[in-house]
């Protein structure tokens, strides 16, 4: 009788314990999150807002008015500025860069038409996971105070590395930019990245190619499409209306991957329908799909920096940046000679 009323004990402890331990685990998770966040609100706050001329910008020639590139990493390894001016007699202003999604360069043109001509075109680069993303908060800070930021709150996201785990811990959820923020105030050599599990720099510097690019495995990780309108597809159907309004012309492009991140993005079939859609909602928008085989050699690993199956981001080398550039102001100018712009 003794020994199960001691064996009752020491499981009513375990369990006390237990629960203890639970309990203890969720309110230091959650109270640490709130200590961030607001940590995060005061970092931001202090950031001095810019200029519209940023380290991302880039600047080139002149012509009969200014051509605007907007998009993200992807947008800013495939654009060719000093090529599209040339070709176009344009004046190039090209904004892309990591971490710059819909929201960021909705209040970017609403910034920009105050002070500047109206622009002759805007191109912007679409992303088959762009609507996953979040403008990162620094650059949302530095471009405009007035602008609501809502880092780190953990409503409205899941770590994709667990969804289960996500469930049980905020900072887990959240650590993604928790990383950025961390970036940031260490003031380390990158940005925050929207695109941070992604990311990689092309450049003169990169390499052309990758060994593993050229293997194509018995299995891969694919990347579902994350449908429109997403985290921030309302303010590219907001920038759309606005330049309708105006009366800018606007290319959505979709710039090329390669074979093996086509085959992990695999439901671009998806993706291309709603651009589509997206752009015939508005008179002035229009779609160019150079992602396509017989617009742009997706097999050769000289045009792509990186790519592999199971990687869904990858950027053009600066040979595939002169190629795409070179076919794209092609497109360009059978659009005008349709009387697009």
């Amino acid at each position: 009788m003794a020994e199960t009323s001691f064996a009752r004990k020491r499981w009513i402890t375990a369990g006390l314990s237990l629960g203890l331990f639970v309990l203890s685990f969720f309110v230091f998770d959650r109270l640490l999150l709130f200590g961030l966040r607001a940590g995060a609100a005061r970092y931001y706050a202090s950031l001095k807002a810019d200029k519209l001329r940023s380290r991302h910008t880039a600047i080139t020639g002149r012509g009969d008015g200014d051509l605007l590139i907007f998009g993200s990493s992807r947008a800013r390894y495939a654009f060719g500025q000093d090529q599209l001016s040339s070709r176009l007699n344009k004046r190039v202003v090209k904004e892309a860069a990591a971490g710059r999604f819909p929201k960021f360069f909705y209040y970017f043109y609403m910034k920009y038409r105050t002070d500047n001509a109206k622009p002759k075109v805007i191109l912007y680069g679409l992303d088959y996971f762009m609507f996953e993303k979040k403008s990162a908060p620094d650059e949302l800070a530095r471009l405009d105070k007035s602008i609501k930021l809502d880092s780190l709150n953990p409503a409205d996201a899941v770590n994709p590395v667990s969804p289960l785990l996500s469930r049980l811990s905020w900072l887990f959820r959240k650590k993604p930019e928790i990383d950025g923020l961390f970036t940031q105030v260490l003031k380390l050599d990158a940005a925050l990245q929207a695109e941070v599990t992604d990311r990689v720099d092309a450049g003169p510097a990169g390499p052309t190619t990758y060994k593993f690019y050229t293997v194509k495995p018995d299995r891969w990780q694919t990347r579902p499409y994350q449908p429109f309108p997403g985290v921030e597809g309302q303010y590219l159907e907001k920038l759309l209306t606005v330049l309708e309004e105006d009366g800018v012309p606007v290319f959505l492009v979709l710039i090329p991957d390669s074979v093996a991140t086509n085959d992990t993005n695999f439901e671009q079939g998806k993706f291309k329908t709603e651009a589509r859609a997206l752009a015939a909602r508005h008179k002035n928008a229009a779609v160019l799909d150079l992602n396509r085989p017989e617009v742009f050699d997706l097999n050769n690993t000289l045009l792509f920096n990186d790519g592999a199956w199971g990687r869904s981001n990858c950027h053009l080398t600066n040979r595939g940046m002169a190629d795409f550039s070179r076919k794209l102001a092609v497109l360009i100018r059978e659009a005008r000679s349709q009387g697009m712009t």
